[in-house]
């Protein structure tokens, strides 16, 4: 092959590279604030988890303190983009566990003051 011919092989094979570097500074800056999102999601979930245990080993003050922090912590939009996939997860989290706590505050009172979390934690929560 010729000086020429080799000449057009480096040329062609550095702007192979170059494109390769864009493409993969562009999938970086992508991922980068999806992995944070998602390390969001899966911290906000445990929290969510761990106020539910918590709740269901508690006297009914601590329950509806426990309703109150999961209703309050982070709502929709704050860490998660609304209405996004992993917000629809975390928030059919926070009903469940908000759904859980509640039954367990009937089930501990006898008392049914509705499926909404404020009145509970207006009732029982210590503040």
């Amino acid at each position: 092959m010729s000086l020429m011919g080799y000449k057009r092989i480096t040329i062609v094979l550095g702007l192979v590279c170059l494109g390769l570097l864009v493409l993969t500074t562009a999938l970086f800056l992508g991922y980068a604030p999806l992995h944070l999102r998602l390390a969001f999601a899966s911290e906000q979930t445990q929290i969510f988890e761990e106020m539910r245990t918590k709740a269901l080993k508690s006297g009914v003050a601590e329950a509806a303190g426990c309703l109150e922090y999961v209703t309050a912590y982070y709502p929709s939009g704050t860490k998660q983009v609304t209405g996004s996939r992993l917000d629809r997860i975390v928030e059919r989290e926070r009903a469940a566990a908000v759904r859980d706590i509640i039954a367990y505050l009937r089930k501990q009172t006898t008392s049914d003051l509705g499926d909404a979390p404020e009145p509970w934690v207006e009732k029982y929560a210590h503040r």
